[in-house]
């Protein structure tokens, strides 16, 4: 758990066992991401579940409380093999977002610079430096645009989001069939880390980006056409 008393903050980390406020945490979620309802077994899962330290990807479900009121979530994972992180849900009830810390540091912007400084801890325990970026998912043009001014650069390519993950799958009834996925247009990009800096625009950069988020998250085969598709688009 951790505190910033200034506001009334708490922020309860359900993963690996740690379940009792699950239940406001997919509250929160299936309000503020309804078209995403389906992954919900899988984040009470993750919450009930011991954790698995043997696992590429290390899970952070974020309950947002302020003054005793689940007013937020954010779900992030840092990608031991790699080195990054990726940011993948994140939402705060509009009352939330008028908060603000210090100096006039937005609620946003507050919970966002907490993950990563999270996911930097979790890089120094695997015996890394800080991660390379923070990866994440956009769909909207609004979003974008609030991002970039957290320091988000876009990566250039023709980014779509697969609709189910190896996790969904193992919850679901659903099989693997990569032919018949559905695939939602995002921009795809990534925050830099403090003291860090990268190329958004870089082969490299975007390689290892669409790995982790691909073929690590997703599990497609590193020969799936998307892939191919995006990494022609970059290094052509």
């Amino acid at each position: 758990m951790k505190e910033i008393k200034e506001i009334g903050l708490v922020i309860q980390d359900l993963v690996g066992g740690e379940a009792a406020r699950i239940d406001d945490y997919v509250g929160l979620y299936g309000e503020l991401f309804p078209e995403y309802t389906r992954y919900m077994p899988v984040m009470r899962r993750r919450a009930e579940k011991p954790l698995e330290e043997s696992t590429v990807e290390k899970w952070h479900q974020w309950l947002l409380i302020v003054r005793d009121k689940p007013i937020g979530i954010i779900g992030f994972l840092y990608n031991r093999n790699r080195n990054i992180g990726i940011l993948m849900d994140f939402a705060i009830r509009p009352e939330g977002r008028k908060i603000e810390h210090v100096e006039g540091q937005k609620f946003p912007l507050l919970i966002l610079q907490l993950a990563m400084r999270q996911m930097a801890d979790d890089a120094f325990a695997e015996g890394h430096a800080s991660p390379l970026f923070m990866i994440a998912e956009v769909e909207h043009a609004a979003l974008l645009r609030k991002y970039g001014e957290y320091g988000y650069l876009e990566f250039p390519v023709e980014y779509f989001e697969p609709s189910f993950s190896p996790e969904l799958l193992q919850v679901s009834a659903e099989s693997t069939n990569f032919d018949k996925m559905d695939y939602k247009r995002m921009h795809l990009g990534a925050f830099p880390f403090p003291g860090r800096t990268f190329d958004a625009h870089s082969p490299e950069i975007v390689r290892i980006a669409l790995l982790a988020i691909l073929v690590d998250h997703y599990g497609l085969p590193a020969d799936h056409w998307l892939i191919q598709k995006m990494r022609l688009a970059i290094f052509e």
